[in-house]
């Protein structure tokens, strides 16, 4: 039980320190908005998510107010989007581009099948280790086409929704 709370104290430090250090001063308002993008959708896909038992938090931090695992899924994992979001370039090719985006959602489905195996603080119910890549592949492309559209912008492997253009 111990380990989780620091294991969960070291995702805030680190989240706090990679924001600061990974997204420019100047950006800071697209990684604000990158987070709340990214938190509304995790938010509307985690919470039948975890009321149909496909995954478990055995250890979170309001045990008797919700079933969700605040630090994981509101902070860390946003914060990592929004690093993402506010660092990708649109590349010369359009295939480096495909594989940044699944680079950086492997890297994170590899850190939730550690956190899964190792420790308390996530257990996978009905979901294995590549529904879960597929879940927060499909989480990260939602929030980057929302935070495009947002900011009228064009990405190259995302689908153009504005009309004309």
């Amino acid at each position: 039980m111990l380990i989780e709370h620091l294991i969960l104290i070291g995702m805030w430090v680190i989240g706090f320190a990679s924001f600061l250090l990974f997204v420019p001063r100047k950006k800071w308002r697209r990684g604000l908005m990158a987070i709340l993008v990214f938190q509304a959708w995790i938010w509307l896909f985690d919470m039948p998510a975890f009321q149909l038992d496909w995954l478990t938090a055995p250890v979170r931090e309001l045990p008797k107010a919700t079933d969700l695992p605040l630090t994981i899924d509101y902070f860390f994992y946003p914060v990592l989007f929004s690093i993402y979001y506010v660092n990708k370039k649109v590349m010369s090719s359009q295939w480096y581009e495909i594989l940044y985006f699944f680079a950086w959602v492997s890297v994170i489905t590899l850190f939730d099948v550690c956190i899964e195996r190792y420790t308390d603080l996530l257990e996978y119910g009905y979901l294995t280790w590549y529904w879960m890549w597929l879940y927060l592949g499909f989480l990260f492309y939602i929030s980057r086409v929302c935070c495009s559209l947002f900011y009228n912008e064009k990405a190259s492997f995302l689908i153009d929704w504005r009309l004309g253009k």
